[in-house]
């Protein structure tokens, strides 16, 4: 883990481009980034790219890499399908469940945009990754992904107990591992659903967050607000900007009354009387941040919340001069290189030793 930013000098040095990037950036061509047109315009452009995503992910499969496909039901009018990445190869060793969100601003996507990181997660840890889908806004507001990728979670848990299991192998064991995490929405519906999910059984092990948005803008804790310079300082970040990230939440929009709308006030929902200090009960939270990400500083904050005041155990990873989810556009860079391995070696604090 690099030195955290702290002071404001420090924070606001992360958004400054990294040259790498940089180079690779204006050979794209890419403008800033922007919703391209209407969000369902551009749900139906997204969701047009399935089949030759699968086709290409079907043909870089590694050979000791097996993947199939489920639909878990969610309520009478909904399934989530469902792909579960293992190891083809038989063993008893014991296998953590990971539960990988895709992200897509609560909007767009599909499952398949977290099988790269599910593969490296099989052939590192032996895991077993589970990747469903949920329904998206503007038809299905907040909080219906959360509580779709809950029933989810709450079906994988329930089934982990199972000796006759259909959708998990024999060796997967949330003992070893139990963990939920994912991109950009992907991240903050995991954690919410971490906290929605403090009192199951067996109990989530860890979280996996990355690049997530976590803080509503207006309710920022006092304490914090001088370090709260993202969305102004990477208001115009490459792939991702702040009019992009506003334009989602938008749509995303839904019941503000919920107690799901605010980190903070699940934790009061949940444990009456202690406030902010629910965020105790949850389990180790590995967070990636991207320095040019109008986001960013969501993650510093929540992070240094939950490590400082509430005694989570952490990991934090910060990519300097690149923009939200980078990786995803621009795999040959070193940091897209780095962001891998640290993924790898960042879940492990969120895996039980035997």
């Amino acid at each position: 883990m690099d030195e955290l930013p702290w002071t404001v000098e420090q924070i606001l040095a992360t958004g400054i481009m990294d040259s790498e990037f940089e180079t690779a950036w204006k050979a794209n061509g890419s403008p800033p980034g922007h919703i391209p047109s209407d969000i369902p315009t551009f749900q139906k452009t997204v969701q047009a790219t399935l089949p030759s995503a699968q086709r290409m992910l079907a043909a870089s499969r590694p050979t000791n890499i097996v993947e199939r496909e489920y639909n878990i039901p969610v309520d009478d009018t909904f399934s989530s399908r469902t792909i579960v990445c293992q190891s083809a190869l038989s063993n008893t060793i014991p296998s953590p469940i990971v539960i990988l969100i895709h992200g897509g601003g609560h909007c767009v996507g599909y499952p398949e945009m977290e099988l790269t990181t599910a593969r490296e997660l099989v052939l590192a840890h032996n895991a077993t990754c589970i990747l469903p889908s949920y329904r998206l806004a503007p038809d299905y507001p907040f909080p219906t992904d959360v509580n779709d990728i809950f029933a989810v979670v709450q079906y994988i848990a329930c089934k982990a107990a199972e000796k006759d299991r259909v959708i998990l192998p024999a060796n997967a064991d949330p003992k070893k591992g139990f963990i939920i995490g994912g991109l950009s929405a992907g991240a903050a519906i995991s954690n919410k659903v971490a906290q929605l999910a403090r009192d199951l059984e067996p109990p989530l092990t860890g979280q996996f967050l990355a690049c997530g948005i976590y803080i509503d803008p207006g309710s920022v804790p006092d304490q914090y607000k001088e370090l709260y310079l993202s969305m102004e300082q990477n208001k115009y970040a490459p792939i991702f900007d702040t009019a992009s990230l506003k334009q989602y939440m938008n749509a995303y929009n839904g019941d503000k009354s919920s107690p799901l709308s605010n980190p903070f006030s699940i934790s009061q929902q949940s444990h009456p009387n202690v406030g902010v200090t629910g965020h105790k009960f949850l389990p180790p939270v590995y967070f990636q941040v991207a320095g040019m990400d109008p986001a960013r500083d969501d993650s510093l904050i929540y992070e240094r919340i939950l490590r400082e005041e509430c005694g989570v155990p952490t990991r934090i990873d910060t990519y300097c001069g690149v923009p939200h989810g980078f990786w995803t556009m621009y795999p040959d860079l070193a940091a897209t290189r780095r962001r891998m391995r640290d993924t790898v070696d960042g879940i492990d604090i969120t895996l039980q030793k035997y």
